[in-house]
């Protein structure tokens, strides 16, 4: 049984604890870093249930945040958990927006920026969100419902040479020639529904050499194309930087080596950033033990200078 597989059934096997507890990534070293200070502004970029925004709101500093998601109900989740505080706004959005949003707000300086690209355990076991391979529901896969497109329409509808693409950039898959093109010939005689209809097809007809499940890479890379997650992150945090005051840092918490590059490469572009971290942060054993799903976290932190 592969390590995913075993995350998987001890988060099933505890799902009544993991609902009604959320573990954010990294919170200590979040809290060390992004250098709070009293009548300073920050901004949760993805707030999720609002884990995060908690642990940073309870230090007492008298700081303003503002909550970003572009999940309404994480939102939701994230107002009830915050109801206590009077120093946070909630706004639904998608980081990649950040200047319209601010602009908006009158915001015209920032000191603090957090990313966490990482998706919620309550999405992932939400089954109608179709996120997991594991629970069986509609190919969705969308943050923001109000989007059109779905997974479903990109498994089942787009052409050959953009199905290897995505399979091969955003899965890192790198022979998916054959694979794509048992999906078309499978969808001509039956469009593919459900999560578990696609994750059994991929069972049986791809063999994963890393020791995850066959399906993982293939969920990762329709999941990154519905919410066009890489073009999102790098126009985020251009758009932060644009509003990041001197000596303001952005933080970026990635769960994937597509992310990771893509910040990494971020901070060594541009002439403004000092990177306080020469390799990422990651999370320590007990962490690690407590939430499983941290396992593949990188924390980067960039500071304008």
């Amino acid at each position: 049984m592969s390590f995913i597989t075993n995350i998987f059934h001890l988060m099933v096997k505890s799902q009544k604890k993991f609902l009604n507890e959320h573990y954010p990534v990294l919170k200590e070293e979040v809290l060390k870093w992004i250098n709070l200070q009293d009548g300073k502004i920050y901004v949760d970029c993805t707030c999720g249930p609002g884990g995060h925004s908690k642990y940073l709101l309870s230090t007492g500093k008298k700081i303003f945040l503002i909550c970003i998601d572009k999940d309404e109900k994480m939102l939701e989740i994230a107002k009830e958990n915050l109801k206590d505080f009077n120093n946070v706004t909630f706004i639904k959005g998608g980081f990649e927006n950040l200047n319209v949003i601010l602009k908006n707000e009158k915001i015209d300086k920032v000191d603090g920026f957090l990313f966490d690209l990482g998706f919620s355990k309550l999405q992932l076991l939400d089954g109608k969100r179709g996120f997991s391979f594991q629970i069986d529901g509609p190919l969705d896969m969308r943050y923001d419902s109000s989007l059109n497109m779905k997974a479903f329409d990109i498994l089942n509808k787009w052409n050959r040479l953009d199905l290897i693409y995505i399979f091969k950039n955003y899965g890192e898959i790198k022979n998916c020639e054959k694979i794509v093109d048992k999906i078309i010939e499978r969808r001509r005689k039956k469009f593919f529904e459900t999560t578990k209809e696609f994750s059994d097809f991929i069972c049986r007809n791809f063999r994963e050499k890393k020791k995850i499940h066959p399906a993982t890479r293939f969920f990762l890379a329709l999941r990154i194309a519905v919410n066009d997650e890489l073009n999102c992150l790098r126009k985020g945090m251009e758009n932060a930087l644009n509003f990041l005051e001197k000596g303001g840092r952005i933080l970026v918490i990635s769960f994937n080596s597509l992310e990771d590059r893509i910040v990494k490469n971020f901070f060594r572009e541009m002439a403004e950033i000092k990177i306080l971290t020469k390799k990422p942060i990651i999370p320590s054993e007990k962490e690690i033990k407590e939430n499983p799903l941290s396992r593949s976290a990188k924390l980067r932190i960039g500071e304008k200078i």
